[in-house]
């Protein structure tokens, strides 16, 4: 009996220190961050170009130019495109991130896995849609419009623009 008596006493010993270590703990939240260096450099500028419009057409106007910078669509006021030439950005990513698509600000089907644009220039009442990223080769990356349009009744301001546009990588 006397050996029970000993082995409940250390039992109880050992029960009441796990409890008191039990009731003396506590939760520390633990915060981490992890950042891609891309190294993400725009190499050449999006040159537009030169777009010669009918002014009297006041019915709108929109051009499309496709994957070889050629330009397959022009229609209403819209007479020429010269001068166009994508833009040009290096980006240390990894291979999912190497592939054409549209990084429209709403990822949506089709929109690029990695690149989104940040803003969209207007110039003279003329409109940019559907920004297009293209894998080149390596790091490098094509970067274009694939439409640049005018709305009825808005006929284009003539003059000579600028502006700029970021590309953001989302990985």
């Amino acid at each position: 009996m006397k050996n029970y008596i000993l082995m409940l006493g250390i039992a109880g010993v050992a029960l009441g220190s796990y409890a008191a270590y039990a009731g003396n703990s506590a939760t520390m939240t633990v915060t981490a961050t992890i950042a891609h260096d891309v190294s993400l450099v725009a190499t050449s500028p999006l040159n537009i170009g030169t777009l010669t419009i009918d002014p009297s057409y006041t019915e709108g106007g929109q051009i499309a130019i496709g994957d070889d910078d050629i330009i397959y669509i022009q229609s209403g006021g819209i007479i020429s495109l010269t001068g166009f030439s994508a833009g040009t950005f290096t980006a240390n990513v990894p291979d999912s991130c190497k592939v054409g698509g549209f990084p429209d600000s709403a990822a949506g089907d089709g929109a690029h896995p990695c690149f989104r644009m940040e803003n969209q220039p207007e110039f003279g009442n003329t409109f940019f849609v559907e920004p297009y990223v293209e894998y080149i080769s390596g790091n490098t990356f094509k970067f274009r419009y694939d439409y640049w349009m005018y709305n009825e009744e808005e006929v284009p301001t003539s003059g000579d623009y600028s502006g700029s546009v970021t590309i953001k990588y989302i990985l």
